[in-house]
């Protein structure tokens, strides 16, 4: 070879491989499809965890405490029940839509910011994880690497202003377990936490977890057990049939814009009385 070639392959390798000492992003299709490959989908899981929720009422110490069963049938049906001795506070979320029944009615049909603490562990296929990260407000394609708590994490979305929280998800580069999720709307913003990730069988489960609304706390998820299910009723995730028996209250769409700027607010409220 002589020099003028050699000079041009090493001019074109300079341009298309990384140069030494830079690491390798990945865009965010692949990232997911990684990610996914990781954690695994199982066929379904029954889970028994405990929600504290943090409230304004006169609660002691400000808490209220829940025990929580969910279901997960996958590909994408999900139910949560607050157990007591008669279920009368659960919600369900499918391909045909979302749905959050208090006390014999429906309180709302469609998720707020905090209802989505689940979206990470629900939806393990990359088209429709990537839908939902879009739903909630994070630009899919911007991937960087950036620390958190210390640990390098490859991070989905793109900062608006340097400093300032952004919608994104996190997920740490050497376990590729998601450890954050910032949820973005009405310039406000839901940080949602993941740790403690375990094994069950051949897919994993995050044991603790947390949300955060402008840096205060509004729940802690501790999870008791973890089991492999799948032989739930499809009937438990019909969103269509249980919105005949539980129909939702009318109510009038507002375009005053001071309105809809409460309506995150509205929306943190009615999480919390699920729960009350």
């Amino acid at each position: 070879m002589n020099r003028r070639s050699f000079s041009i392959c090493f001019l074109l390798w300079l341009i298309f491989i990384p140069s030494w000492g830079e690491a390798f992003v990945p865009e965010a299709p692949h990232l997911l499809y990684l990610v996914i490959e990781k954690i695994k989908r199982p066929s379904g899981f029954e889970v028994l965890q405990t929600r504290k929720i943090m409230t304004h009422g006169n609660v002691e110490n400000g808490w209220i405490e829940k025990q929580e069963k969910l279901f997960y049938l996958y590909p994408g049906r999900f139910r949560s029940e607050v157990v007591s001795d008669k279920i009368t506070n659960f919600s369900v979320e499918s391909e045909s839509g979302f749905l959050k029944v208090s006390g014999g009615r429906a309180l709302s049909t469609k998720k707020s910011p905090v209802d989505r603490y689940n979206d990470i562990l629900l939806y393990r296929e990359i088209e429709s994880l990537i839908r939902e990260l879009l739903d909630a407000g994070i630009d899919s394609q911007k991937v960087s690497f950036k620390k958190y708590k210390g640990t390098i994490c490859y991070v989905i979305g793109r900062p608006v202003m340097k400093g300032k929280p952004f919608a994104s998800l996190w997920i740490e580069k050497e376990t590729l377990f998601p450890v954050r999720y910032v949820v973005g709307k009405d310039g406000r913003f839901i940080e949602i936490n993941y740790s403690d990730w375990e094994k069950v069988s051949r897919t994993w489960y995050p044991m603790r977890g947390s949300a955060y609304l402008d840096n205060q706390l509004i729940f802690t998820v501790d999870v008791k057990n973890v089991d492999l299910k799948s032989g739930f009723s499809p009937s438990l995730f019909d969103v269509a049939h249980l919105l005949k028996r539980y129909p939702e209250k009318e109510q009038g769409v507002s375009t005053d814009n001071n309105e809809q700027g409460k309506e995150f607010d509205r929306r943190i409220v009615e999480f919390r009385k699920f729960y009350e």
